[in-house]
């Protein structure tokens, strides 16, 4: 039981944020001590012990009141409306329409006159007989350092027949003349590591090597070739032979003989 300064009992203790504010035997005089402290714009949270009951006093419907009251309510004044002057008005004059109910004249139209569109026959040009595109003149490759170049042994070279085909032809560009073809290609060049090939075989037709490539070309002639299984070894032993051949021909002691560049 809480005692107040005189010295009377008190039933009622009032909190505020968990403070005690006041000790009070009524609930009138709680709700006075909360009125007086309450303020609108801080969010203070207000409690009440009873005492004799161990229970605590609602009052959410006193601090609504409260909240409601102190809330300041603006009035709305509306400026007052200014008189206005009446508006003078001067009648319009309006002409009479008149319906003319005659009837129209009919536009003069011009006929439009058409020509025949005079389409001259479709004359197609003759067939010109194909002619194969023609190739750039060969231009002999400039001789490096380390190539090795007998022209002699070319010349030789280009009259055997061509190790595929077995056809004897003249040494030339053409699909039907026989070509040198240098087995490790011309970088750096050597003379003494080719072979004789047809054209066609060579570079002028789709099945020719230079076309097709090293394996498909050596799967599309197996029939002719054999059981090689490198094309580029079966080339180079061909060559080797020619050049055996050859040595046999002219040895290097002896002067060789001018036929081969004349023929």
């Amino acid at each position: 039981m809480m005692m107040k300064g005189d010295g009377m009992s008190s039933r009622y203790m009032v909190l505020k944020n968990g403070k005690i504010i006041a000790h009070e035997d009524s609930i009138e005089d709680v709700e006075g001590v909360i009125a007086r402290d309450f303020r609108v714009k801080k969010q203070d949270a207000y409690e009440v012990n009873d005492f004799e009951s161990d229970e605590a006093v609602c009052l959410i419907e006193l601090l609504n009141l409260l909240r409601t009251d102190a809330t300041p309510k603006k009035e709305i004044k509306f400026p007052e409306r200014k008189p206005q002057k009446p508006i003078a008005r001067s009648a319009i004059a309006r002409k009479p329409v008149s319906f003319n109910n005659a009837p129209r004249k009919p536009i003069a139209r011009k006929a439009i006159t058409r020509k025949p569109i005079a389409r001259k026959p479709i004359v197609f040009p003759e067939p010109k007989p194909y002619e194969p595109p023609k190739r750039k003149a060969y231009k002999k490759p400039k001789v490096r350092r380390n190539d090795v170049v007998d022209d002699h042994y070319s010349a030789w070279l280009g009259q055997q027949p061509c190790i595929i085909t077995g056809m004897e032809a003249d040494r030339g560009i053409g699909p039907y003349n026989i070509h040198c073809h240098h087995v490790r290609g011309r970088i750096p060049r050597d003379d003494y590591n080719q072979v004789p090939l047809i054209g066609f075989m060579h570079t002028w037709h789709g099945d020719s090597y230079h076309v097709m490539g090293k394996h498909s070309f050596l799967e599309k002639w197996r029939d002719k070739i054999g059981d090689a299984e490198c094309i580029i070894e079966y080339f180079e032993s061909h060559a080797k032979e020619f050049k055996t051949q050859y040595d046999l021909l002219y040895p290097k002691d002896s002067s060789r003989c001018d036929e081969i560049s004349d023929q």
